[in-house]
């Protein structure tokens, strides 16, 4: 089928575009034809500058696929609205827009050079510490960017944080400030409280049909059955590429030679006393001379390093490091232990004192022969082939959804079968398709909902890709009160039982039986009975007396009896967590106070 299409390219008209497209590669590179071809209407303009339509689509884009990915299978579906995603992304645009403009107007800047520096040493861009060309390339492309274009968004990025970053670093937390929430975080409460149970209420609450009735008619809205969708998909899957894929001889024995490079060669068992270098010199010195001279009399290891070695974490169990392995030690460490022998003794001082070791055993370990890694090697060469030629499909694939109404094309083109799906709402469904939030916000999409067009691919995790195109579409309706009654009874009912539990609780504040629970000097935050006593006015000369809501449902009815003020002092550690948690606050507030001061003086048009 992708040959047909290619086959039919070889017009005059196809030749002229192409030619084009060369011209424009040679002389501009690929960012200027995208912006040739995506001239779109302006949407805003902020000082001057225009925000494209273009542009809006391809930020919504990129928050759609952010998203995705930091919440992962949490995400709802109400989150991946199209509308929703652009009007966030228009409303991020304009923020930029304000930022920059006032960077430039500052003189601000930053060169090509410090924007390949920062990439350069960007972790999400490293294998084994070194920069992964194609990492790079696959994370910018999973973003909707271009090479230029992400490099200029990065450049925009580090523009904006430099005056973002100079008000940060002008601000200043006081003494007194860090006291002031010391006090507030120590602070202590005395309060008593009766609940009053929901669940025992509504038992002795009923109601008649006619309320049931009322509360049905006036509140129809509540009770609709949601629309649906039924939906017909395909799913591609890497799997569908390995009768495609040859695995060679040759990279097969690379596979190997890679997975045995790290294979330990020999492991030793060893045991050490440290003395740590942050004792005084004498000491370390005195106590080194003792350890050894105790074992050169032929006492026990075990017991000297339960009785002189720093490290907590073995000297319990008798200095015992476990099996060791080159590498993990540090060299000096690791130049003594592999040059001993069997129950030999050695001191040597490392990076953090002196280690008194001991070796107990040396273990050679061989690494597995080729003909026993063959077929796990296999399997997974060709599931990572399989992976890249999935990911190297998706623009085929996305190219035949776009030039077909149905699914026919590519269920041919990749023989996979059209399946259909059970109806399911915009809360998604049961099964693993349709309970993914990136497929329910598809399928009440624009584009297949209303336009009655397929899809854009979507990626359902690294083996797998679908495209699903609507079946049937059942719109929102009325259910009847028959249906709804059951709801309806449980609805009414509690909010009876809620009401006249209120009434009681209420009545309580001046009763004098009511059979109050006492807590004394509660901290904050240490239940919720304690939150809701901390979000009570102090009292003056009288307690304080509210009606508050706990989680369940029920009431409590709290006393506030006495506030019992905190303590001043905290420990150097605390403060200081005090002050960077105030001064960060203070920060992102001025940053928040800076940009509302200058989207209010900038002239936007939307």
């Amino acid at each position: 089928m992708l040959q047909d299409i290619r086959d039919k390219s070889q017009g005059i008209v196809v030749k002229i575009i192409v030619g084009f497209i060369v011209v424009t590669f040679a002389l501009f590179g690929v960012d200027a034809l995208v912006t040739s071809f995506n001239s779109s209407e302006t949407v805003a303009e902020v000082d001057g500058v225009e925000i494209t339509r273009t542009q809006m689509l391809q930020g919504a884009e990129t928050q759609r696929r952010q998203l995705i990915s930091i919440m992962g299978n949490q995400i709802t579906p109400e989150l991946l609205e199209d509308n929703l995603l652009q009007r966030r992304a228009l409303e991020e645009l304009i923020q930029r827009a304000v930022l920059v403009n006032q960077a430039e107007s500052l003189g601000l800047g930053i060169s090509d050079s410090q924007v390949d520096a920062y990439l350069l040493q960007a972790e999400q861009f490293q294998t084994n510490n070194q920069f992964d060309q194609n990492k790079y390339l696959n994370y910018i492309s999973s973003l909707g960017f271009t090479p230029l274009g992400f490099k200029q968004r990065i450049q925009q990025d580090i523009l904006i944080q430099q005056s973002r970053n100079a008000i940060a670093g002008s601000e200043f937390v006081l003494p007194y400030q860090v006291n002031s929430v010391s006090t507030l975080q120590s602070q202590e409460r005395s309060y008593d409280y009766v609940s009053f149970s929901l669940a025992e209420e509504s038992e002795k609450t009923s109601v008649s049909d006619a309320e049931l009735q009322a509360y049905y008619e006036e509140n129809k809205d509540r009770f609709k059955t949601p629309e649906q969708v039924k939906v017909d998909y395909v799913v591609i899957s890497s799997a569908d590429f390995y009768s495609k894929i040859e695995v060679t001889d040759a990279e097969l024995e690379s596979a190997y030679q890679a997975s045995i490079s790290d294979s330990v060669g020999e492991e030793r068992l060893a045991s050490h006393i440290l003395i740590e270098s942050s004792r005084d010199a004498e000491d370390v010195q005195q106590r080194l001379e003792e350890v050894q001279a105790k074992l050169a009399a032929g006492e026990d290891f075990a017991a000297l390093a339960a009785e002189y070695s720093d490290d907590l974490g073995s000297k319990s169990d008798g200095g015992n490091l476990g099996y060791v392995v080159k590498g993990v030690n540090g060299e000096v460490f690791d130049d003594a232990l592999f040059s001993m022998a069997e129950g030999e003794t050695k001191s040597v001082e490392g990076e953090f004192g002196y280690h008194v070791i001991k070796l107990d055993e040396i273990v050679q370990s061989d690494a597995p022969s080729f003909e026993s890694q063959k077929a796990s090697l296999t399997q997974q060469l060709k599931e990572e082939k399989a992976r890249d030629a999935l990911l190297s499909a998706h623009e085929d694939i996305t190219d035949l959804a776009y030039a077909s109404d149905s699914l026919d094309l590519i269920s041919k083109e990749y023989s996979v079968d059209v399946l259909q799906s059970d109806y399911f709402g915009r809360e998604g469904g049961s099964d693993e398709i349709t309970s993914n939030a990136v497929v329910v916000a598809a399928a009440f999409g624009a584009s297949v909902l209303e336009d009655d067009q397929n899809s854009n691919l979507i990626e359902l995790n690294d083996d797998q890709v679908a495209v699903l195109h609507l079946s049937d579409h059942k719109p929102e309706s009325f259910q009847t009160f028959e249906e709804t009654k059951d709801q309806v009874a449980s609805i009414v009912v509690q909010s009876k039982a809620l009401a006249s539990l209120r009434e009681k609780a209420e009545s309580a504040k001046s009763a004098n039986t009511v059979d109050w629970t006492s807590v004394v000097s509660a901290k904050r935050g240490q239940d919720e009975l304690t939150s809701l006593a901390f979000s009570l006015p102090h009292p003056e000369g009288s307690p304080v007396l509210d009606v508050k809501d706990l989680a369940n449902g029920d009431l409590v009815l709290i006393r506030l009896n006495s506030v019992e003020a905190g303590n001043e002092y905290v420990e150097d550690d605390q403060a200081l967590a005090y002050e960077q948690y105030l001064n960060q606050i203070q920060a992102n507030l001025s940053a928040q106070g800076q940009q509302t001061l200058l989207q209010g003086r900038a002239d936007i048009e939307r």
